[in-house]
């Protein structure tokens, strides 16, 4: 809700593991999409896309007019597209429009500077779009310089969220994890450590 609320044209969250992030992607295409406007997801290989095109399928259930497995894309009977990419090439997109895309998982792609400069920024340009970056942390890489956006352009917002946060999660939970792991690793996963 907080994040909803308060969100700029590009937002970066950097979350600890199992708080909701994928989900909270998912909610965010709802209102274009209703509006009639083409959504772009993204997400840095195949194995991570198919679970959230599953997802996709099963939220837009009976909304869905079209949908090619093929090329990963749903059409709502609202007009509405919602398109699926991997980041598996740095050129994801390229002449598409959108009013929203999600980066799922963000900070595990490589070549995330490349593919957001050269490719899904001006897929934004059109509908005037915006942007959610999804991650748990992966080091002080690209996803952490767009994380540090937010202190001196206001079209940027960031937000740490730890995976104590998820109400869903039992916080016994963890506190064995912070146990069990390598103070670094607990850092990073679960307190969304950069």
């Amino acid at each position: 809700r907080e994040i909803v609320q308060h969100a700029k044209r590009y937002n970066v969250i950097d979350a600890g593991r199992r708080i909701g992030k994928s989900k909270l992607g998912l909610q965010r295409t709802h209102r274009p999409l209703q509006d009639g406007l083409p959504v772009g997801w993204f997400a840095p290989t195949y194995k991570l896309l198919t679970d959230i095109w599953r997802e996709a399928k099963e939220l837009y259930g009976s909304l869905i007019q079209d949908k090619s497995e093929a090329e990963h894309r749903l059409q709502l009977i609202s007009g509405g597209v919602l398109e699926f990419w991997t980041m598996d090439d740095q050129d994801p997109a390229r002449g598409k429009k959108y009013a929203r895309i999600v980066i799922d998982e963000a900070a595990m792609v490589d070549h995330l500077d490349r593919s957001w400069e050269n490719a899904i920024r001006p897929t934004l340009t059109d509908l005037k779009g915006d942007a959610y970056f999804l991650s748990t942390p992966k080091g002080l890489n690209y996803f952490w310089t767009l994380y540090q956006k937010s202190d001196h352009d206001p079209d940027w917002g960031s937000w740490l969220k730890k995976t104590i946060e998820n109400p869903y999660i039992d916080p016994e939970e963890v506190e064995a994890a912070r146990r069990d792991l390598p103070e670094r690793v607990f850092l990073q996963e679960y307190e969304a450590q950069f």
